[in-house]
């Protein structure tokens, strides 16, 4: 359900890029309200302890007789110092009603004018009031108890000029007086308050009430009463011309929401329609003048705010044109969307009535509709900003007679700028939308082919990987027993005599007779060993046994072919000099251990528990044998600095290590093995890492060089242990991590390995990585994560690998296929890396199949380089940025599940020829499949694939020049 929402919402967004300006403009006008909103929460009205004398003064003319008793009672109640009501001579109705009011009230004072205007009739009460504080008031307008003392508080600021009240519609029950609610209870629920809050000024002191410093509105009385606009008198507005008057000569002015009032507003739309124009013509009017006379300026926010203004109703144009449009051309989505945004946006508009009034929710749509008549409003008000008019104060003979031609005009230049905007959306809808989707059409049918069947484009023999039993092909560890002959050995596991021979010749004297105990190493039966030089079978006498120390070489040498030696034989050898146990089982070697051809050293867990290599700033010691076995079971080694009592943490001037070469074996069984190794300076002919089987240049196919590790650890190593021309090594249960840069590298030629059941883990580069010609080897059931660089890697010719089951997360590269071809990669969990699987250069006819591939930060699968001729299929690949990214050709990606991917499939460059069959591809956050090629390329699309609701377009297309 929550993927179908995005897929419509993103529908809405992108597939329509004309509608793009519409929402650059909603999030606009919408963060412009999200500010105010912001700033004006931190508004606070302050509190009622200033006090001083207060006139009031009302303007009244053809008012209702009852309305106008009830104001003025209401004014009364809050005890001004004195009520100033100003009367046209012809409302003899109010004038009656504000004679008795005198005549209860002393304070009361009557002029009765002859002189129009509401402007004149201000001044006259202004002129004659005798408080410091003047109060403003329509004659409709209704206080509180408390409104006096409120509107005070701010005038301890002897630089407040002017106050603004809180004004609201009292028990509104027409349509009009509910719109008229609405603007009002908007008004003073974000603008007002951030304007107090941001700055010290206002954009209008409503009319309705507002209170003044007397000695703030006296020196510009005469501006307000005689303004002119374009050399015409100006009857109506001048509550908002004496704010600015008040303002620019350099007075504060504030609003004070504990002040309140209440009026009626007028009952009918026609009257509130127009009232609306006169009003609005009266802002754009003022506006105008004050960015003319300049002083705005000085007030940054207020200056902002204004532009907003001004360009708001230009803007808002826009939205009513672009639903209209996307009617006419059938564009759903976006209609629905529109309407849908209307109502949320309008609903938080009138919150602040519908707390008061939520039965009033019905009006919803009503104020929608007025919210779009106003656009017409403002910039009809715009072009007759110079026609002057009083709805409810002056009768119409009053008023200067103007020709229906002006209103006309402004009518005509109004509907123009509609004319305006709706061209331009059809210039952008066909520009940004029609145009570019028939261009979109024809790329996607040339470089993306739709096909009915691509079976004969595909080549599915690809597999060059064992598919046997890997346990098959690898060399076993046999103890030869008392009744054993070499060639019942043989028989036995099913080796050719002489491989067997050849394999083990390096601890055999003669081979009738053969110590009972001596380790032999099994050959895989499809490997052939041709020694490098002749042996004498059956030697008359064994070798004898030879342990001293040699001191051109700083090394203790052992040798004997066919004997096996612990430290115990060589500590009663040659004393505690250069082998000491430093504590029960617990052995220091301070000289370099040289195997010699033959020998077996045995570490057992029964005689030691720790060995550990001396090594520092002045030197280290080392352990190595050619032709040799070596067996470390239960034991941990490692280098150990005397001076400091610690592990050599330092790699940089050297460190000990581990090494058998050639014809060798070494078996590593629960043991750990760590702080060992360093790089390899280029004058060092051995292979320092850590711990190492390597096999000398040459020697290949003439020895075999293998072992078994089991469930051991290898840690703090340069590399946690180092390969090189290894056949049939069995790699199990055992943990890499911490280690300088590799976990485990197998490296040139190293084949036939089962690597299963280990964890690789915070290694400096790679968790795995077998590398130069390293085939036939399986990779299962392991854990590689968080490591520097990939989880496995294939480098260089790493050809005919099977990577199976493998959990694979927090790494570059889950996977790496570097130059390496034929190789299986299939039921990974890949999930959480950059990417989840690459192949790049000339990785070629791989088998990706059954993997999970999820939450790649880039790329589920990635080819590119010459990575041709691969087979994607059966993976499920979710929530990576792209599923699969193709830069190469003629690769099948078939019977796939792609789920809320960036972009499903994205074919890049000279990407051509691939094939995509059968795949499901939905809720792509953008393309289901996205070709983005040079042209002449092409790649195929078989019908059988399933693309839906991806959320930009399920197929598209973009050529490159």
């Amino acid at each position: 359900m929550q993927n179908d929402i995005f897929f419509y919402l993103a529908r809405y967004i992108d597939p329509y890029p004309f509608l793009l300006p519409l929402g650059f403009i909603g999030i606009w006008r919408w963060s412009v309200w999200l500010l105010k909103k912001t700033v004006g929460y931190f508004y606070k009205p302050q509190k009622a302890r200033f006090k001083t004398s207060v006139s009031v003064i009302t303007p009244v003319y053809n008012e209702n007789p009852k309305i106008f008793s009830q104001a003025v009672e209401s004014w009364a109640r809050n005890k001004p110092n004195e009520i100033i009501a100003v009367i046209d001579y012809t409302d003899k109705a109010c004038i009656a009603v504000f004679k008795d009011f005198v005549k209860k009230n002393r304070s009361a004072h009557l002029i009765i004018t002859k002189t129009p205007g509401k402007r004149e009739a201000l001044a006259d009460g202004i002129k004659v009031a005798k408080s410091e504080i003047v109060a403003l008031v329509d004659s409709d307008t209704v206080w509180v108890d408390d409104t006096l003392i409120n509107a005070l508080a701010p005038f301890s600021d002897k630089k407040i000029g002017g106050v603004a009240t809180r004004q609201s519609v009292v028990q509104p029950k027409t349509i009009a007086q509910k719109l008229f609610s609405i603007r009002l209870e908007q008004r003073y629920w974000d603008d007002i308050p951030f304007l107090a809050t941001a700055e010290d000024v206002l954009v209008c002191l409503s009319g309705r009430t507002a209170f003044y410093r007397k000695a703030a509105i006296m020196p510009v009385l005469s501006e307000m009463v005689n303004e002119k606009f374009l050399g015409q008198k100006v009857i109506s507005g001048e509550d908002k011309r004496l704010t600015y008057l008040v303002q620019e000569a350099g007075w504060k002015t504030t609003y004070q929401s504990t002040a309140q009032v209440t009026t009626t507003g007028v009952k009918d739309i026609p009257t509130f329609l127009k009232q609306q124009v006169r009003w609005t013509r009266n802002l754009w009017r003022n506006d105008l003048k004050a960015f003319s006379a300049g002083w705005v300026f000085k007030h940054f926010i207020l200056t902002l705010y204004l532009l907003d203004r001004a360009i708001q109703p230009f803007a808002l144009l826009v939205s009513p044109v672009y639903f209209f449009v996307s009617l006419a051309l059938g564009l759903w989505i976006p209609v629905i969307v529109i309407l849908v945004w209307w109502h949320i946006s309008r609903f938080i508009k009138m919150y602040p009535h519908l707390k008061k009034y939520p039965l009033d929710i019905w009006m919803l749509p009503i104020f929608i509709l007025f919210n779009f008549a106003s656009i017409y409003i403002r910039l009809y008000a715009l072009f007759s900003i110079n026609v002057q008019g009083w709805v409810t104060r002056w009768h119409k003979s009053r008023l200067p007679q103007f020709r229906f031609l002006n209103l006309a005009r402004a009518h005509a230049l109004t509907i123009s700028m509609f004319g305006l905007v709706i061209l331009g959306v059809i210039y952008n809808k066909n520009n940004n939308y029609i145009i570019p989707h028939e261009l979109q059409n024809q790329l996607i049918t040339s470089s993306l082919k739709k096909k009915t069947n691509l079976t004969g484009k595909i080549n599915t023999n690809v597999l060059g990987a064992i598919s046997s039993d890997p346990e098959s092909k690898l060399s076993k560890r046999y103890e030869f027993q008392y009744t054993d002959s070499l060639a019942g050995v043989a028989e036995k596991f099913g080796v050719q005599f002489y491989n067997l021979l050849y394999a083990n010749v390096h601890k055999i004297t003669n081979w009738n007779r053969i110590k009972p105990g001596t380790i032999f190493t099994i050959p895989p039966q499809e490997l052939n060993i041709s020694p490098s030089y002749r042996f004498n079978y059956q030697r008359i006498y064994d070798d004898y046994l030879q342990i001293w120390y040699d001191p051109l070489s700083k090394a203790i040498v052992v040798s004997g072919r066919g004997y096996r030696v612990g430290l115990n034989d060589i500590y009663n050898s040659l004393g505690n000099k250069y082998l000491e146990e430093v504590s029960p089982k617990v052995w220091l070697l301070r000289s370099n251990l040289l195997l010699r051809s033959g020998v077996s050293l045995i570490l057992e867990k029964e005689k030691v528990k720790w060995l550990k290599l001396k090594s520092g700033k002045d030197g280290f010691v080392t352990i190595r044998g050619s032709n040799t076995d070596v067996l470390i079971d239960g034991v941990k080694v490692t280098s150990w600095d005397e001076s400091k009592n610690d592990y050599d943490k330092n790699l940089e001037d050297g460190r000990s290590y581990i090494l058998v070469k050639d014809n060798a074996r070494m078996d590593v069984i629960d043991s750990e093995i760590a702080y060992l190794g360093f790089a390899r300076p280029a004058d060092l002919p051995y292979s320092p890492y850590g711990i190492s089987w390597r096999m000398s240049s040459g020697k290949l196919g003439y020895a075999i060089l293998t072992g078994e590790v089991i469930k051991s650890k290898f840690h703090h190593n340069y590399f946690g242990a180092y390969t090189y021309g290894a056949t049939g090594m069995t790699w199990r249960g055992n943990e890499f991590y911490n280690n300088a840069r590799y976990g485990l590298d197998p490296h040139d030629d190293s084949n036939y390995f089962l690597i299963e059941n280990n964890k690789f883990y915070n290694n400096g580069t790679h968790g795995l990585i077998l590398s130069k010609r390293c085939s036939f080897n399986t990779i299962r059931s392991n854990v590689s994560y968080n490591n520097g660089l990939h989880g496995i890697m294939l480098h260089e010719l790493s050809n005919s690998n099977i990577i199976d089951n493998n959990d694979l997360y927090g790494n570059s590269d889950g996977v790496n296929l570097d130059n390496s071809s034929k190789n299986i990669v299939r039921k990974n969990k890949i999930l959480n890396n950059k990417r989840g699987i690459l192949a790049d250069k000339k990785s070629l006819e791989n088998l990706i199949e059954n993997n999970e591939i999820n939450q790649n930060s880039q790329y589920g699968i990635y080819l590119y380089g010459q990575a041709n001729e691969n087979v994607i299929r059966d993976n499920i690949l979710t929530a990576n940025t792209v599923g699969i990214y193709i830069k190469t050709n003629r690769n099948l990606v078939s019977n796939n599940r792609l789920l809320q991917n960036g972009d499903g499939v994205y074919l890049l460059g000279k990407a051509s020829n691939n094939s995509l069959d059968s795949n499901t591809i939905t809720y792509s956050e953008r393309y289901g499949v996205y070709g983005k090629i040079f042209a002449g390329f092409s790649n195929f699309l078989s019908e059988k694939n399933l693309l839906d609701k991806n959320y930009k377009s399920d197929v598209a297309a973009y050529v490159l020049e």
